[in-house]
């Protein structure tokens, strides 16, 4: 296979301002193998049937004999039809075992099985992390192959533990911990799918991945640039343009090259992904995606959580609604109408720090900045992660284990290509943890070496639990570690007490200007992030029909977010498949978990250390808290981070917390100085606060030739793409391998 590095390199630049996605990632990589190795079916790499009358023969042989030769999954051979595919008599027809088909085995044996089934899992899984490794710490063809074939094999491998737990009688276990276990074995999602429906499924996300990939415009007022595709090109764009028709062009065209060409796609991806949960004894794909969260209520409960934080939000909209009113004119952005959304910075309008040049409540104010006193005091990458372990040290937790400091790549090495993506790796081996970033000295990376050095405290501290327990007690908990110990990182006190901050204004100016940064960030992205999942959720769950799958996106972002497109839309769009995370058909909702559970956790850390509440000796504000050189805090981290998901997530926040559900109290109380200063603005301004119905913004059906707009003209122009359909396989594998660690 041939490849342009520099070309991949771009591509990999772009998504850097993507959030993370999750466990799904290995499937569309699967299908960029596949579908570029050989235009022979017989040559290609396939995914193999497992052969669950032989799995039964083995289990029995397990029961009668305790042998552990009898139940190691790589020693199951395969047995597929002409077909490729392997017709099970003790299955049903959904594709699910029978009772008949199960065997009763006693908790003994079942501790005996799950111990060598975790063996054997941690050896797989450390082949399967060196080979990612070796891809990401030194692209090229060859370490690519090698990577997706370790992949390949890693996720045959789950498939094959999955057969044979399924063959066990789960409801028989009386120990609770076998039960869990068996339970997360037995989930695994789309690759539970058949080897022609797996490959159909990885197919379409390709097939959509690409269109997004490949998608480009052309400049406005300038039809002969062409070529223009969303990282840098647009993505700048939107963060720097200022003219109202730039930028509404831009939007609508991106969204009509991206989104719009993948909705017969997804229409079959939905059917695909449900059938994929019924194989998972799950009701549909949204039953999958929340199962993580054991809660039947969870949907209510993010309801509550939101409505919780709503107040804030709406004071923060109405304040940049009114700053963007100021600069486009009132004709165009009316006092109570949701605001257009090519006007906030981003394409997605999901975070709205890029307009702060506009909306900053003290202009003049600067910012904290410490690289200058960093660069003056000699700092280079590897002293900031020394100064990050030190960090954690002075909580009581673990020292870096001396082959992190052997092994990580804290440069960016200059005589190989690399992938830069900041990421923090667990070998699955007990012992080799592993950081992989290109660091600059700044203070941004500064941050990010603590963000990094904090998921490999949680990989060091759920290291004695059984492989499928070790990750966060749900999705989001990981990212909400790792975050709020970033909050206390950036704080003047503490680069104060590191000696980098000589003189620091304490002012209302100043605290104002911080958290609302920070609001821009955090809170404008908690409605994009509850309306992105809630629309699948509906549609996997066929409450919404096929012909409003469009038009109930908008409702749900102007509901919940104030948010309305630019310009009419109708069914003939698919807006929402302009966002990465929908092709890819990877779940949003743990950033909204995480983001509201790191301000949960900074709360109860920072009261157990004596520096926030109403009873405490310092009674400071939230936003100030340092939890530096605090073991009590440091107590808390350990409990959230040591049980790994062996238990239900809210059972661990209880235990570390004394809480047991998403709770919005803590961001309002990190957010009340801001929000009792936006209120009081709101006030002076007479600023209409919330948002109400302003006109149609989305129909069934729309007529080109009348093309209705909000407060401007639209100019249509077509975009050229020439880019080669191998090129983007190979450059979607790269985008889907370089999020698949922390």
């Amino acid at each position: 296979m041939l490849m342009c590095i520099d070309s991949l390199c771009l591509s990999l630049m772009a998504c850097l301002n993507r959030p993370k996605p999750p466990y799904s990632w290995f499937f569309t990589i699967f299908l960029c193998l596949i579908t570029t190795t050989s235009s022979d079916p017989q040559d290609r790499y396939s995914y193999r049937e497992v052969d669950d009358q032989q799995i039964r023969d083995m289990l029995d042989k397990f029961i009668q004999t305790q042998d552990p030769k009898y139940f190691n999954p790589n020693v199951y051979d395969v047995n597929r039809g002409q077909d490729g595919r392997f017709a099970d008599a003790n299955r049903g027809q959904d594709g699910r075992f029978t009772e008949e088909s199960r065997r009763t085995i006693s908790n003994q044996q079942l501790k005996t099985l799950l111990k060598q089934i975790d063996d054997i899992s941690s050896q797989q899984c450390t082949e399967n992390v060196l080979a990612q490794w070796n891809f990401e710490t030194n692209v090229n063809d060859a370490t690519q192959v090698e990577a997706l074939q370790a992949q390949l094999a890693y996720t045959e491998f789950q498939n094959r533990v999955r057969h044979l737990v399924m063959q066990i009688h789960h409801e028989h276990t009386d120990d609770p911990r076998l039960w869990r276990e068996l339970r997360y074995l037995s989930v695994i999602g789309p690759a539970a799918l058949p080897p022609d429906q797996l490959d159909r499924y990885n197919r379409l996300i390709n097939d959509m991945l690409t269109i997004y990939n490949s998608a480009s415009i052309c400049a406005y007022n300038e039809p002969l640039k062409c070529g223009l595709h969303l990282d840098p090109d647009l993505t700048n764009l939107m963060a720097e343009s200022r003219d109202w028709n730039e930028l509404q062009h831009t939007w609508v065209e991106w969204y009509r090259k991206s989104g719009q060409k993948m909705r017969d796609l997804y229409e079959q991806l939905i059917e695909l992904s449900n059938y994929s949960a019924r194989l998972n004894n799950l009701t549909d794909y949204a039953d999958y995606w929340m199962y993580p969260y054991e809660a039947a209520s969870f949907r209510f409960d993010l309801e509550d959580t939101w409505e919780q934080i709503r107040p804030l939000y709406e004071q923060l909209h109405a304040y940049v609604r009114r700053k963007l009113r100021d600069l486009y004119g009132p004709e165009k952005i009316s006092r109570q109408a949701p605001i257009p959304a090519h006007i906030l910075g981003n394409m997605w309008a999901q975070t709205w720090t890029n307009i702060l040049d506009i909306t900053i409540p003290y202009p003049g104010k600067n910012f904290i900045d410490v690289t200058p006193e960093m660069l003056r005091q000699g700092y280079t990458p590897g002293a900031m992660f020394r100064l990050a372990e030190e960090f954690f040290v002075s909580l009581n937790l673990s020292a870096m284990p001396p082959d992190f400091w052997a092994n990580s790549i804290l440069e960016e090495p200059l005589e190989r290509p690399v992938v830069c993506q900041p990421s923090a790796w667990d070998f699955c081996n007990g012992r080799d943890y592993r950081i992989k970033m290109c660091t600059h000295t700044d203070m941004s990376d500064l941050i990010t070496a603590h963000h990094e050095m904090a998921h490999i405290q949680y990989f060091l501290q759920y290291k004695n639990q059984p492989k499928i327990f070790r990750d966060g007690a749900n999705p989001g908990f990981h990212e909400a570690v790792s975050e709020a110990i970033a909050l206390s990182v950036a704080t003047p006190h503490h680069l104060q007490t590191l000696g980098l901050l000589l003189n620091s204004a304490d002012d209302v100016p100043h605290n104002i200007n911080y958290l609302f940064t920070l609001a821009m960030d955090k809170v404008a992205f908690l409605p994009f992030s509850l309306a992105l999942d809630f629309w699948r959720w509906d549609l996997f769950q066929g409450t919404t029909s096929r012909d409003r799958y469009n038009c109930h996106w908008w409702d749900l972002r102007e509901k919940l977010s104030g948010i309305k497109p630019p310009v009419l839309r109708s069914e003939v769009d698919f807006d929402a498949g302009a966002k990465y995370h929908v092709p890819a058909n990877i779940p949003y909702i743990r950033y909204f978990v995480g983001t509201v559970l790191q301000f949960q956790i900074h709360r109860a850390m920072c009261r157990a250390a004596g520096q926030s509440g109403t009873n405490t000796a310092y009674g400071q504000p939230l936003h100030k808290c340092d939890i530096y050189r605090s073991k009590e805090a440091g107590r808390i981290l350990a409990k959230l981070m040591e049980k790994g998901a062996s238990e239900p997530w809210s059972e661990v926040l209880y235990a570390a917390t004394g809480e047991t559900k998403l709770d919005g109290s803590a961001i309002r109380e990190f957010f009340q100085p801001l929000e009792d200063w936006l209120r009081n603005e709101n006030r002076r301004t007479q600023e209409f606060v919330g948002w109400s119905y302003d006109g149609d913004y989305c129909k069934y059906s729309i007529e080109t030739a009348n093309l209705q707009v909000y407060g401007g003209f639209y100019n249509t122009a077509s975009s050229i793409t020439s880019m080669d359909m191998f090129i983007y396989c190979l450059i979607i594998s790269v985008n889907v391998f370089y999020n698949k660690m922390y």
